[in-house]
């Protein structure tokens, strides 16, 4: 037995060395005099999320709030020290200012998937500025304008659901159910017949997209944070099948239009449009499959997510509600009809989505990878090249030294929405800078569409099963609640003449 003590002795180098070796770095902010939070062994800070006890955006915001009055603070996940930046001028550095120190995100950008690869999101520059020019036209105002009376059609389907199921309804899955339906109308040219076939394909793969699995909560949480792991085993953000239905569709639809030479106005026209402008032969066939995926997965939650959220809020501030419905019906009457000046002009409509993406941001943070050596101005860091920077959108959206009674619902803060980002940037639902969300127009005026359809004819109310508070999904990248969004809807009782 005289083994044991070496064995025993193997095992404790063995454990101090590991233990060294994953603490190596714990001490890089301190010796750059940044406040940071304290990290454990093995998980950084990160413990909360790796446990899918935490999403991103919660577990940032949380970072967030114990950073007190710091301009910026360092974390880390795993062992590797990142940046999270508080100070709205800083900000403002990152996103304008200085973008060209931070033009890339630091999500993986899945160069092994021919497809995932020509997502505007993942990709690094160069190839994302020359895509991004040539994308642009595609989301102008006159664009969006062109195409609402087939956009409002999806609009007048879901009232006819809501009609037909009066009662209480799960409002995030009616609100994805509009999203699918308009998303299909917009970029693939189909009616995807969500309202009436419960096992419509296009709404059966977004379930599959979103939902709380296992599978999404790790893989989501690598490309954001985990990069090398998807770089390793070639990790696909959704699984491959969904990937090519959604890329073959809509290149059918795309070659089916070009040979037919219909225009119904729709957004494969405007693509159609672009590709004849390429001049350098770069948008092919895996760019337009990349384009048609990309448009379902960012078009889909922004949408159901902004309605089902504004619906919820509403439920629960019956006078907002009630103001809200006045504005849409009078502008109805107004213009004769639902148009797309009209819904422009709906100011209080676009107070009240604002305040739904403050409280409820798809997305809850913004990442950056910083691509030089680059000193923060008015202080004596010096960030490293390689280093990711963080923006906690939803710490910062609820913060009360910018918005007073945060977790109060209350549109009128937007009476004057630019007063948010006149000296930095505090308010970000769609992030800002050249890199803002190249879809934001399309998203809002879809978000619109569907509160409008509902408003219009109904009333939501609060049920039993309506959760108060939320409590988040800890398994999804974005902010989903864990029992959904159900509330009562009623039909509207006119008023007697």
């Amino acid at each position: 037995m005289t083994w044991i003590p070496n064995i025993l002795v193997f095992f404790a180098t063995v454990s101090i060395l590991t233990y060294f070796y994953v603490t190596r770095r714990f001490n890089y902010w301190r010796k750059r005099n940044v406040f940071y939070q304290k990290p454990t062994p093995f998980f950084g800070n990160f413990k909360d999320v790796v446990l899918m006890k935490d999403t991103i955006g919660t577990w940032l915001r949380k970072t967030y709030e114990s950073a007190k009055s710091q301009p910026y603070y360092g974390i880390f996940i795993f062992d590797e020290p990142c940046l999270v930046v508080k100070d709205p001028k800083i900000i403002k550095n990152v996103l304008i200012k200085d973008f060209n120190s931070f033009s890339d995100r630091a999500t993986a950008n899945a160069e092994h998937n021919k497809v995932l690869r020509n997502f505007l999101f993942f990709m690094r520059n160069p190839e994302w500025k020359s895509t991004r020019n040539q994308m642009s036209p595609i989301f102008t105002s006159g664009k969006l304008k062109a195409m609402f009376p087939t956009l409002s059609e999806v609009g007048e389907r879901f009232q006819k659901y809501i009609g037909n199921n009066l009662g209480v309804i799960e409002a995030k899955e009616a609100s994805s159910k509009f999203s699918t339906d308009f998303i299909a109308k917009a970029f693939f040219g189909i009616n995807a017949h969500c309202f009436d076939d419960e096992n419509a394909i296009f709404r059966v793969l977004g379930r599959k997209v979103f939902d709380f699995s296992v599978r999404n909560g790790f893989v989501s949480t690598a490309y954001f944070c985990m990069q090398n792991v998807v770089k390793l085993f070639k990790l696909n953000f959704t699984e491959q099948w969904i990937i090519d239905y959604f890329a073959d569709s809509f290149l059918h639809a795309y070659e089916s239009r070009v040979q037919s030479g219909t225009r119904p106005n729709d957004f494969i026209d405007l693509l159609i449009d672009t590709k004849k402008k390429d001049f350098d032969g770069k948008f092919d066939i895996n760019m337009i499959k990349g384009a048609g995926m990309q448009f379902f997965l960012a078009g889909f939650e922004t949408t159901s997510s902004t309605v089902s959220y504004t619906l919820y809020e509403l439920c629960l501030n019956k006078n907002i509600q009630n103001k809200l419905r006045q504005e849409i019906l009078a502008s109805i009457k107004e213009h004769n009809g639902l148009t797309y000046d009209g819904v422009l002009g709906m100011k209080y409509l676009d107070m009240c989505i604002k305040e739904t993406l403050r409280k409820y941001p798809v997305l809850p943070f913004l990442d950056r990878k910083c691509l030089t050596d680059y000193k923060v101005p008015g202080t004596d860091l010096v960030v490293e090249k390689g280093t990711t920077v963080y923006i906690p959108l939803f710490g910062l959206q609820y913060d009360e030294k910018y918005f007073p009674e945060p977790e109060k619902y209350d549109p009128e803060r937007f009476l004057d929405a630019k007063k948010y980002n006149m000296d930095g940037l505090v308010y970000l639902p769609f992030g800002e800078g050249p890199r803002a969300c190249i879809g934001e127009r399309q998203g809002l005026l879809q978000s619109k569409l569907g509160v409008i359809s509902v408003l219009s004819k109904f009333e939501v109310e609060k049920c039993a099963q309506t959760p108060d508070p939320i409590e988040f999904e800890a398994k999804s990248l974005v902010l989903q609640s864990k029992v959904g969004l159900p509330m009562t809807f009623k039909l509207i009782v006119p008023s007697p003449a």
